[in-house]
């Protein structure tokens, strides 16, 4: 069959309900109501001869003919969004779109480049770069790059991926945190190890290994993980937990009594803060004048 331009928009939809995991989810992220959606899962499956899902009372599930759709289907909306960029960066830095990927609450740290990169690169000639900007977990981020959906990604990158290349930009500075009515606030720093042993634990998961090596107790079942920092200022705000904030995060409950940071000259690590991106974007006149500006941003 040779693919027209209604069978590519039912791709399109296809693949969104599978990265929503059903129709429903998708509703959101596509701008349609369910029965649209589902017909147009309908007439794609009639138009490929083949049944792509199971779709019902008893859930969303490929089947392996929608597996291999599935798979196809990134790779082709992938190679298009690689056509899509090259052609842009044909016409130079002063038009075309600009994705951008962060990683939760940098906004808060003055040495994060972010604004100041963004506010140089707005300017004449490249102020009509449409830009989007989305927060996400460092894993996220790295598939989107990989599928080209993002173009540039500034997080934590703990396990760098093979086919993606990185940028150091600065460090963030995270200390282990409690309420200031846990009870291991009121225990002399030489002898908190017994109550740190028994206290529950957040975590984000990319740096769980980094956190659980500077703790010095290995695995541990009493530990939350999640990849917000706000859910981490909650738990421990509760009271319930201690865990590791970034410094400028945590700077106003410090500030008002509500947070005290533990053993500063111990149980503190720095985070590596990195800018990362496709090999097929690094020669993009508009990812180089990004980058360029975050490099500059950071250097003053």
């Amino acid at each position: 069959m040779k693919l027209a331009g209604t069978d590519l928009n039912s791709l399109q939809i296809f693949f969104a309900v599978v990265e929503a995991n059903g129709i429903a989810n998708a509703q959101g992220p596509l701008n349609k109501d369910a029965s649209t959606i589902s017909r147009a899962l309908s007439q794609l499956e009639s138009r490929l001869g083949v049944r792509l899902c199971e779709r019902g009372r008893q859930g969303f599930r490929l089947t392996p003919e929608g597996e291999t759709v599935h798979q196809q289907a990134l790779r082709l909306f992938t190679s298009l969004r690689g056509f899509e960029q090259t052609v842009e960066g044909l016409r130079g830095v002063a038009s075309g779109q600009l994705r951008l990927g962060i990683i939760d609450n940098i906004i808060t740290d003055p040495n994060c480049p972010l604004v100041p990169a963004l506010r140089a690169f707005q300017s004449p000639p490249r102020d009509e770069v449409r830009l989007g900007l989305e927060v996400l977990a460092p894993e996220e981020m790295e598939r989107q790059l990989l599928e080209k959906r993002l173009d540039l990604a500034i997080s934590v990158f703990e396990s760098r991926h093979d086919q993606l290349h990185y940028q150091p930009l600065y460090q963030e500075t995270d200390n282990l945190y409690a309420a200031a009515d846990h009870p291991i606030v009121g225990v002399p720093a030489g002898r908190r190890r017994d109550v740190l042993a028994k206290s529950r634990l957040v975590s984000r998961r990319f740096l769980h290994d980094q956190e659980m090596a500077l703790l010095n107790l290995g695995e541990r079942e009493r530990i939350t993980f999640t990849a917000n920092l706000e859910a981490i200022a909650v738990l421990i705000l509760s009271g319930g937990h201690l865990g590791f904030l970034p410094d400028h995060y945590a700077a106003p409950w410090v500030a008002r009594g509500e947070l005290v940071a533990l053993d500063t000259e111990r149980l503190r690590h720095a985070s590596d803060l990195q800018v990362a991106m496709h090999p097929d974007s690094a020669s993009r006149p508009v990812i180089q004048a990004f980058v360029e500006a975050l490099l500059a941003a950071v250097r003053t």
